[in-house]
């Protein structure tokens, strides 16, 4: 475990609870360390106020597990939720594209192909980093949940997208990385021609796609 020192300015609890959320989405932690208290505030440099605070919303979103008596992991990798978290993100995406097709702004367009362009460069270097790569796919999502002008949406979103990335990096698939950046490509189409139904289809079909790869790869690690 290497974690990195929180400075004092702002919400203790809530820098703590980013900067172990992050290392828990980006594997830093990995899926069933052992977390104790007395290791995580001193690595951190915060007080154990905090630090359980952030601990009981990472507990709240599935991240963490508490067993009484034995302590506190990072939770594992599971088929069966990964399955759920791509139930409800089918519907979400889906919904998200078909707002977003109408309500999108010209800027959000350009934002989206920006996000692409990156996603490109990326994946022209010899050795690939999975973990930029997996930051431009969540924020590309962000910004059609944001074009959405909806805040539940956004919210819901941002959620899918982070829970299934620790699964990403397990097992991650660079050998569909093109086919994702191109599937993206006809998505960002269908949302500047107005097509939300097109746009929906599109996104149905390349979640279940990433479903049954991601799926397929996961069942031979766990």
């Amino acid at each position: 475990m290497n974690l990195p020192q929180i400075k004092s300015k702002g919400s203790l609890t809530e820098k703590t609870y980013n900067t172990l959320k992050r290392a828990i989405l980006d594997l830093d932690l990995e899926p069933g360390e052992l977390l104790t208290e007395e290791e995580l505030s001193e690595q951190l440099g915060v007080s154990r106020t905090p630090l359980r605070a952030a601990l009981s919303k990472l507990e709240y979103e599935n991240l963490i597990t508490v067993i009484p008596g034995r302590g506190t992991y990072v939770s594992e990798l599971s088929i069966d939720y990964m399955e759920d978290i791509f139930d409800v993100r089918e519907v979400v995406d889906m919904l998200s594209v078909k707002l977003a097709a109408e309500r999108r702004t010209d800027e959000d367009i350009k934002e989206m192909h920006y996000l692409i362009e990156q996603q490109e460069q990326l994946l022209q270097d010899e050795e690939v980093d999975v973990k930029q790569f997996m930051k431009l796919d969540i924020e590309f999502h962000c910004v059609i949940s944001r074009a959405t002008n909806n805040e539940i949406l956004k919210r819901l979103t941002l959620e899918l997208v982070e829970s299934y990335n620790r699964y990403i990096l397990i097992a991650p698939f660079l050998d569909r990385a093109n086919t994702i950046v191109s599937e993206h490509k006809r998505i960002i189409e269908a949302i500047k021609e107005e097509d939300g139904e097109k746009a929906a289809k599109i996104v149905q079909n390349h979640i279940t796609d990433i479903r049954e790869s991601l799926k397929e790869r996961i069942e031979k690690i766990l």
